[in-house]
């Protein structure tokens, strides 16, 4: 097969977190991952590479539109009647010349077409459906889900016929291929990485590994924190992402903070982005279970909408975000008592905090957005229907029936 030198490709893993590459230090899969290590080796890898927003619909909209949560009109997540006025990244990409398609499964990408307007005027869907497993929330039957290697196997071809439809010929291509949380074949999240190993080496037939870049859309809280899952939480287990590019800059690690969306600068200008402050929303400004994350340096701060409450950490010297710096002092319930956190717990720069925590909670004040009355009357609205839609479904799920959503399907 000819490669065309001038066609691109993206490939994304729905919740895949830096955990589970050998890349970022998941020892399990190591030495499994080959040509994720080889392209990782020779390419530049960013370390603290942080999605826009840990839930897909909001992290696609961001990447595709280069713009923050907050940066937007957008209420809620439901579709708006204007198109917003900024310019997709594919439709950028098309007035480069290239021919723009989109790799996914439709039956699991029903959110992101309430997003719709941001891939643009140009885009080529590419449709591939069963291409996914679903697993825990995602799962529509009551019985364990069992590994297929034939479902497996299948997935592969299919996968790559398409590509090879895709880049037959001699045109420029920009293909986004995102798959799905779990590979049809596998039964959990992270138990499919060899095979997304395999579909990327694949790939390196069709693309030079200097037209190939590896990411995701957000991660997930993978057990931290004490929670499961992804889309309600901005600490770095759900927004930090993996992100392995070709050799950019004569740079083979990047070690400062750097956002999706400036994914066009990098893809097709070979540029990265430095930013002096870096954005995770979890919802949109009305939304009441909002939590944005401001990423500065080595500090993160956490503003949580429903409580009020504030977090702040220091991911280079705690990236397990153990320690809250948000105060100086900690009660300790087992023994009654205030502590004066400087005594408990080993920190340098403790001198540094009042100046930092005035300075997040300044730039938190500047971008942060209540909405009218009516804002807010409608985000409770919407905030007592999905409470209720949840209740509901648990109760049905406990009697054997799991509400689907457009049908409702007895076991």
């Amino acid at each position: 097969m000819i490669k065309n030198p001038n066609s691109i490709i993206l490939v994304s893993k729905d919740a895949l977190g830096t955990f589970y590459l050998p890349t970022y230090g998941n020892k399990f899969w190591k030495g499994k991952t080959p040509n994720i290590d080889e392209l990782a080796a020779k390419g530049t890898v960013f370390k603290r590479h942080y999605t826009a927003a840990p839930s897909s619909a909001m992290s696609y909209f961001s990447m595709w539109t280069g713009v923050f949560a907050h940066e937007t009109n957008r209420k809620d997540y439901l579709p708006i009647k204007e198109k917003e006025p900024y310019e997709s990244f594919f439709d950028r990409a098309y007035n480069l010349g290239y021919a723009c398609h989109i790799i996914w499964d439709s039956k699991w990408m029903t959110t992101a077409k309430l997003f719709s307007e941001c891939y643009g005027d140009h885009i080529i869907y590419n449709d591939l459906c069963e291409i996914r497993q679903p697993v825990g929330s995602h799962q529509q039957h009551k019985e364990p889900v069992k590994c297929d290697e034939t479902k497996v196997e299948d997935t592969i071809e299919r996968i790559i016929s398409e590509i090879e439809k895709i880049t037959s010929g001699d045109k420029k291509v920009f293909l986004w291929m995102h798959l799905p949380h779990v590979l049809c074949g596998r039964n959990t999240y992270g138990s499919d990485i060899d095979v997304y190993d395999r579909i990327i080496g694949r790939v390196r037939d069709y693309f030079f590994d200097e037209h190939i870049f590896i990411s995701s859309d957000h991660g997930n809280m993978n057990g931290t924190h004490s929670k499961i899952g992804y889309g309600f939480d901005v600490y770095e287990s759900a927004i930090r992402i993996p992100l392995i590019a070709p050799l950019t800059e004569g740079l083979s690690c990047v070690e400062f903070p750097t956002s999706t969306v400036d994914l066009f600068d990098l893809i097709f200008n070979r540029k990265i982005v430095r930013r002096d402050v870096v954005y995770s929303d979890s919802a949109y400004y009305c939304q009441l279970n909002r939590k944005l994350a401001i990423i500065k340096g080595k500090y993160k701060y956490i503003y949580n909408r429903r409580d009020h409450s504030e977090e702040l950490y220091d991911v280079v010297f705690d990236p397990c975000e153990n320690v809250n710096l948000i105060t100086d002092h900690i009660y300790d319930p087992d023994r009654h008592l205030s502590c004066p956190m400087p005594e408990l717990y080993f920190y340098t720069d403790w001198d540094k905090l009042p100046t930092v925590r005035e300075e997040m909670r300044s730039i938190c004040k500047s971008i942060w957005r209540e909405g009218s009355i009516s804002d807010k009357i409608h985000a409770w609205y919407l905030h007592i229907g999905k409470t209720v839609w949840r209740v509901v479904n648990a109760h049905l799920h406990k009697k054997g029936i799991d509400f689907i959503i457009h049908s409702t399907k007895k076991k």
